[in-house]
């Protein structure tokens, strides 16, 4: 999978919904047994996953968004004053930590000096 795409992948991470992301990251944990899908906070090194990970990963996602879409679309306009409101703003605060581990991550490898050849 090529640099794009898995920054595409982890981009379209970020818009799922808090179901989903919890079986995004179960996905993840099936072929990694050290990674905790299930922590608090999760530090997903896109990198270092296996290709048929990162595939699974990637039309799990683009399934869900899918379903998401048309969900919201069907919902048209619905009032966000419910009380899962408050439950979806805690949500969104775990879906941006995630995104800001997987940032730094993408950051960290990206500062890695580059050789020069002489």
């Amino acid at each position: 999978m090529s640099t794009e795409e898995k920054r595409k992948l982890g981009a379209a991470l970020t818009r799922l919904s808090p179901e989903d992301l919890t079986k995004a990251l179960e996905i993840v944990a099936q072929n990694n047994p050290g990674f905790q899908a299930t922590a608090e906070e999760v530090d997903l090194d896109i990198d270092a996953q296996s290709e048929s990970t990162l595939w699974r990963l990637k039309f799990f996602v683009k399934d869900a968004l899918e379903v998401q879409g048309k969900s919201a679309a069907s919902a048209g306009g619905r009032n966000n004053n419910t009380p899962s409101s408050n439950n979806n703003n805690n949500n969104n605060k775990r879906k941006r930590e995630i995104y800001d581990a997987i940032a730094k991550t993408a950051k960290k490898r990206s500062k890695k000096p580059c050789q020069e050849k002489e």
